[in-house]
């Protein structure tokens, strides 16, 4: 599915899910290389769909223009429970995380993401979305 029906499929899902208990989590992205192409910004709400990176499967998901340095995104709506974030400086605004040899050549990052580089699991990258919840993703390029 492209990008951009799962962007408007995320904003039907937060608008349904208006109501009470509804908060918001600030997603910052750190050390983004270049202004170039967009940051793809996923936040999960299960450890399943956070290990496959499956974003059709996200909670919310948030596509917007790159910034050199840090750019913070804030969603809105979200019901009361753990997630985990993820998001990948897609430079050729393709919609992939590019590799070659199996090493990605865009930026990419994890909330609780360890020096090494990958994926921790869902309960280390998890926070607690209550009033006014952030979390931060630092970017690593491997080029």
């Amino acid at each position: 599915m492209p990008i951009s029906k799962l962007v408007v499929a995320s904003v039907m899902t937060l608008a349904s899910t208006l109501g009470a208990t509804a908060q918001t989590l600030t997603a910052t992205v750190q050390d983004v290389r270049n202004a170039e192409g967009d940051l793809i910004i996923a936040v999960f709400d299960d450890a399943k769909s956070f290990k496959a990176m499956d974003v059709t499967n996200a909670a919310a998901l948030a596509v917007v223009p790159a910034v050199k340095g840090q750019v913070s995104v804030t969603f809105h709506n979200l019901p009361l429970g753990t997630y985990a974030i993820a998001g990948i400086h897609d430079e050729n605004s393709n919609s992939n995380l590019d590799t070659k040899k199996d090493v990605p050549t865009e930026g990419y990052g994890f909330g609780g993401m360890g020096q090494n580089g990958l994926p921790p699991e869902f309960a280390n990258a998890a926070v607690a979305v209550g009033t006014g919840a952030t979390a931060n993703l630092k970017l690593k390029y491997w080029k």
